[in-house]
């Protein structure tokens, strides 16, 4: 019991480190996994757009795994560390992102091109915003959100 709870808390701590725990191919594998979630739910939307539509009873599609949440941190902190000038945020909006909601489009910062460059291409009509700290995958032909990647800038924002 002791050498999972240790275990446990190693894992954490190099989470929250943001060590590379991953080799290459491991991080290609990650993204190719994050890649098929996207493709599975814009076949998914295209079948219930022409059904019942996207409502509060779809189920959220599962695009922020682990995996995909720790490449992802990694990517951003790249992003943020070669930027060398101000800090990246989001927004400040008056609501909260939430998964399989829609989202006042106006409190939407758009993706800075620190992290255009460095993030994974969305098909359409996906695309990446920020609202506040949080990176966020939204459906444009909805205005849905679809993921949230909670404090996606925090840790970055408060080193500088």
């Amino acid at each position: 019991m002791k050498n999972t709870i240790a275990i446990g808390l190693l894992g954490f701590v190099l989470l929250a480190k943001g060590a590379a725990a991953q080799t290459a191919v491991e991080r290609e594998q990650i993204l190719r996994e994050f890649d098929r979630s996207l493709v599975e739910y814009t076949r998914q939307h295209t079948l219930a757009m022409t059904t019942v539509g996207v409502t509060a009873a779809t189920p959220a599609p599962k695009i922020f795994t682990l995996p995909v949440a720790v490449v992802f941190r990694q990517l951003i902190a790249h992003a943020v560390a070669s930027q060398g000038g101000p800090v990246i945020r989001g927004t400040s909006p008056l609501h909260r992102a939430a998964v399989m909601q829609p989202f006042p489009n106006n409190e939407f910062a758009p993706l800075p091109k620190a992290l255009g460059g460095v993030l994974p291409a969305l098909p359409a009509p996906l695309e990446y915003r920020l609202v506040d700290n949080d990176l966020v995958i939204r459906d444009a032909t909805t205005d849905v959100v679809i993921a949230v990647l909670r404090e996606a800038l925090s840790t970055y924002a408060a080193r500088h």
